[in-house]
């Protein structure tokens, strides 16, 4: 029998603490879908993430999750009107991290310690 999933590194509260809207049921739904799935690619994408998870991981997937919510459901992704533009999707799709993002999940590079030799 397969292992139940690991716990979400973020909550629907987690995500409605970082945003003003305030989330209907159906959104709350879909939030919670998009902490599961968000939290699944944290791991994949940082195998190496420690366990329990670092402080960063939930303000990460909540940033992910508000990113997702932000795109627009039907995959416009460029907008011009006269001289103005602007993108409004990411190129993999509404849940993704930043490089930044990423490096905040990882573990620190641990300081090198002991004493060494330069030869010249």
């Amino acid at each position: 029998m397969p292992s139940p999933p690991p716990e979400a590194l973020a909550t629907v509260d987690d995500v409605q603490a970082r945003t003003e809207q305030e989330f209907t049921p159906a959104e709350r739904a879909r939030v919670t879908i998009l902490c599961t799935d968000a939290s699944a690619m944290a791991r994949t994408l940082v195998p190496s993430m420690t366990d329990p998870p670092p402080a960063t991981a939930v303000g990460v997937v909540s940033a992910a999750v508000l990113r997702a919510l932000a795109t627009p459901p039907e995959g416009l992704k460029d907008e011009a009107i006269g001289g103005h533009a602007r993108t409004l999707a990411h190129d993999g799709g509404g849940l993704y991290f930043t490089a930044d993002e990423l490096k905040l999940l990882r573990p620190p590079v641990p300081v090198p310690r002991g004493a060494f030799s330069i030869w010249t």
